[in-house]
This record gives C-alpha cells, sequence and structure tokens, in this order.
C-alpha cells in the first residue's frame, strides 16, 4: 500500500496523541477489584500446611532436586530423557502453552488502537433530473484514508481480561512442568515394573529347571522299583507342579512383553516390544527427601497452575464488574480524497476528522448483572477446587512416606524369610534323598523359596515406585 509523503500536520498528531494517551491511560488503569479477597483467601489457604509431617517425625530433609539420581541408574536418565523428548502427550501440553501465549497477545490487543488503511476508487452517474447547470452527469471519487480506532481503557476493564489471559497461559505453564514431572514419574515406574517383570521371569526360569531337575531325581528312583506305588505317585505330583511352574513362566514371559510395550509408547516409540529397558532393580542412594509442608503448595507446579486459575478467575470477575461503568471511544481519519486520480497527492486533496463519543449501558435484562454472578460463582468453584486439590497433595506425600516405612519393613522380613525358605528347599531335598521325608515336603519346600524369593523382588519394587510417586508428590525437578 503506497503512503503520501506529506501526510497533514493534523494526522501526525493524531497517531502521536494517540499513543502518548495510551502510556498516560495505562499508568492510571484501576486496578483489578477484589485483588485484597485473593490474596486473603490463598494466604488461608496456605495456613493449611502443618509444621511437620505426620509420617515423618524426625526433622525432614531440604526438599529434593535431581530426584532421578537417587536411583543410581543411567539407563534410567536415558529413558526418562528420550520420553521428554519424544512423549506426544508432552508435546501437545506444550502446544497448549503456545495457544496461551497467542490467546494473551490478543487479550491485550484491545488495549492499543486500531489502525487500518485503504484505498478507494469509485464512479457514478447521477439521474438526469438531478443534474446541475455546469456539472458532469459522470462522478469519480478516489480515497486513501488512514482510520484510528480506540476504546480507552480508563477502568481498567481491557486490562483485567488481558490480566486474565496472562494468568491462563501461566497456569498453562505450570501444567506442562506438572505434565513434564509427571511422564518422568510414571517413566521411572513403568522402566522398574519392567525390571521387576525381567526379575521375575528369571526366577520363573530357574523354578522351572529346579522342578525339571527334581522330576529327574524322582523318575530315578520310580526306575529302581523301589516302593513302586510311592514313586508314581510322587512323579504324578511333581509332574503336576513343573506345568504348573512352567504355566506361571508364561505369564511371566507376558508380563515382560506388555510392560515392554508400555514403556515404548511413553517413550514415543512403536510398540514393538524390543526395549531391554534397565534390566536390574535399581538400589536406593539416599534418604527421604521431604522438605517443609509449608513449602509443597509453592514447589508442586499443579498448585502453582491452580492458584493462577483462582487469580485469573478474579480478573474475569472484575472485568465483568467494570462493565456497568461507561466506555469511551475514539475515531479518527485522515487521508487523501479526490475526484481525480491525478490530484490525489495534491495538498488541497487532504481530509481529516476525529471524534469521541462515550456509551452507558442503561438496560440489558441483567445479563451483566449475570456476568458478574457467574465469574464470582466460577471463583468460588477454582477456590474450593484449590482447597480440595491441596489437601489431595498433602494426602498424596503423607501416604506415600508412610509407606515407604512399611515397604521397607516388609522388605526385611522377606529378605529373611526368602533366606530361610532357601535352606529349607535345600534341607528338604537332602532329607528326600534320603527317604527321610515325603514328597509334598519337598515340593511345598520348593514352592516357599520361589514364593519368598518373588514376594521379596515384588516389594523391593514397589518401593521403588512408591519413592518415584513421593517425589511427584512433592514436586522436586527430576
Amino acid at each position: 500500500m503506497f503512503i503520501p509523503p506529506s501526510w497533514p500536520q493534523t494526522a501526525n498528531r493524531l497517531g502521536v496523541q494517540a499513543l502518548c494517551l495510551t502510556a498516560l491511560v495505562s499508568c492510571g488503569l484501576l486496578p483489578p477489584l477484589g485483588s485484597g479477597r485473593l490474596k486473603k483467601d490463598v494466604q488461608d489457604l496456605h495456613a493449611l500446611a502443618p509444621e511437620n509431617w505426620a509420617a515423618l517425625p524426625s526433622l525432614p530433609e531440604k526438599a529434593s532436586t535431581g530426584w532421578l539420581a537417587d536411583f543410581n541408574s543411567t539407563q534410567l536418565r536415558v529413558l526418562v530423557d528420550q520420553a521428554i523428548t519424544a512423549n506426544p502427550d508432552l508435546k501437545a501440553a506444550a502446544a497448549r502453552v503456545k495457544q496461551a501465549n497467542a490467546e494473551t497477545v490478543q487479550a491485550g490487543a484491545a488495549m492499543f488502537p486500531a489502525l487500518t488503511t485503504s484505498y478507494t476508487a469509485s464512479r457514478s452517474q447521477s439521474p438526469g433530473d438531478q443534474r446541475f447547470a455546469g456539472l458532469t452527469p459522470i462522478n469519480n471519487r478516489f480515497r486513501l484514508p488512514f482510520n484510528m480506532s480506540w476504546e480507552i481503557d480508563f477502568w481498567g476493564r481491557v486490562a483485567d481480561e488481558r490480566g486474565a489471559a496472562k494468568a491462563t497461559r501461566l497456569a498453562q505453564e505450570e501444567n506442562f512442568h506438572a505434565a513434564r514431572l509427571s511422564l518422568a514419574a510414571n517413566t521411572v515406574r513403568t522402566a522398574v515394573t519392567l525390571a521387576e517383570a525381567q526379575t521375575l521371569l528369571r526366577l520363573a526360569e530357574q523354578n522351572v529347571q529346579s522342578r525339571r531337575v527334581q522330576l529327574g531325581i524322582l523318575e530315578k528312583q520310580m526306575d529302581r522299583g523301589i516302593d513302586p506305588d510311592r514313586a508314581a505317585l510322587d512323579v504324578s505330583l511333581a509332574r503336576a507342579d513343573l506345568a504348573r511352574t512352567e504355566s506361571t513362566l508364561q505369564q511371566r514371559r507376558a508380563s515382560v512383553d506388555q510392560t515392554r510395550r508400555a514403556l515404548e509408547v511413553l517413550m514415543g516409540g512403536y510398540p514393538a516390544g524390543k526395549e531391554a529397558g534397565i534390566g536390574t532393580l535399581p538400589s536406593l542412594q539416599r534418604g527421604i527427601p521431604a522438605g517443609l509442608p509449608s513449602e509443597l503448595l509453592l514447589r508442586r507446579p499443579d498448585m502453582r497452575a491452580a492458584e493462577r486459575r483462582l487469580e485469573a478467575s478474579l480478573r474475569r470477575e472484575s472485568a465483568a464488574k467494570k462493565a456497568f461503568l461507561p466506555s469511551i471511544r475514539l475515531t479518527g481519519e485522515s487521508g487523501r480524497t479526490s475526484q481525480d486520480m491525478d490530484n490525489l497527492l495534491a495538498p488541497d486533496s487532504a481530509m481529516w476528522s476525529i471524534a469521541a463519543n462515550g456509551v452507558q449501558t442503561l438496560f440489558q435484562g441483567g445479563r451483566l448483572v449475570a456476568g458478574v454472578k457467574l465469574a464470582r460463582g466460577r471463583y468460588e468453584e477454582l477456590l474450593e477446587t484449590y482447597k480440595g486439590s491441596a489437601l489431595t497433595a498433602f494426602q498424596e506425600v503423607e501416604t506415600a512416606l508412610a509407606a515407604d516405612r512399611f515397604l521397607r519393613d516388609q522388605a526385611t522380613a522377606l529378605t529373611h524369610a526368602a533366606t530361610e525358605a532357601k535352606r529349607s528347599e535345600k534341607l528338604a531335598l537332602g532329607q528326600y534323598e534320603k527317604g527321610l521325608t515325603d514328597v509334598l515336603t519337598l515340593l511345598d519346600a520348593s514352592q516357599r523359596a520361589f514364593d519368598a524369593r518373588s514376594s521379596l523382588v515384588s516389594v523391593q519394587a514397589q518401593r521403588l515406585r512408591n519413592r518415584a510417586d513421593l517425589h511427584l508428590a512433592l514436586g522436586g525437578e527430576f
């Protein structure tokens, strides 16, 4: 679009005055109505935090950052990094942040004047009975106007709407951080579950091999012909037990396959069932870095997002109240107009106009009042939701803290049980070979040893998953 080089001085002042008035009004805007109420509500909610965790009687360590190092596994770090890079759900969360950024810009655009320009060329003919002497029946008109339209945000209504959009954008950013932490914790849990399934599979393979050795011993005794009826019964029982352990082996293989595919999807890859995972269960490197309860609502991104949503709701309520106040709009036009294209840029073709109007709403059938009530109801809903989320956050931490102690003690007991069960299995086999016990005792001892080792592996894995849940509940960066 061609812009004439010599606009009238009035048109030049029009844009300068508009920008100055924008800065002046933006500095004198009314603050959001109800800001004190929001501050008090948030303070009251933060006061819900106890001085210390009920499930952690000793003084808690400082809240952790880089908690992934607690698991002492470089392979686990690789899996988490891959998931953060390629997971489609996390990419969708990042896209929502971009949308919120654009919506913030859109909401703030109304604070500035709208400037447009256009070019119009028209040609018309007057009717014969309306023509004046000396005037041609054909009329040409060429226009090159520069238009400005601006609603002055004197009361700060548009600023409130922009603030609501900004708070919503910040909430989306916190949602992205929460999704990122959740993905990291979920990847750790799934990798631990895969390592658990692989370990249980190896135990099942060892159990099958052990039962086959036992069956071979029983079959040799039956071949000797000593007490053939009892030997046949022992062999039959051993074969049934072997078949059951082989069935368990297939279940463990299926569990490994399913968990592999689930981990591959988390990492943004095709579920081909080929992911090796971390192989063995990692070991925890330090105690519980819980931090203080009062820090939880400030550390967890989902809690920060809830507070931002509450702020956005308050600003929308403030904007709804300010809609009752009068609005002031400025309009202006400056440019060139001529009947001849050749004279469009001539000095005497300049034209301009400026106008201001104020509008006060008198009656809209209760629409504005309903808008205020709607915004206030949404604020109250979000406040109560925030309180419920805070209590849930405290519950998640307390539950994970208590579970860590229970699982630790359970793992200690199962370690002793597995040691004794293994010893019992060895003694039962030796006594059976000497004819001092029956086959049921041998099979039962073998099953107890297998169950004890399997239970120990499951509890160890559950404690690792619980530690990931605890870090997620605490909101610490991984």
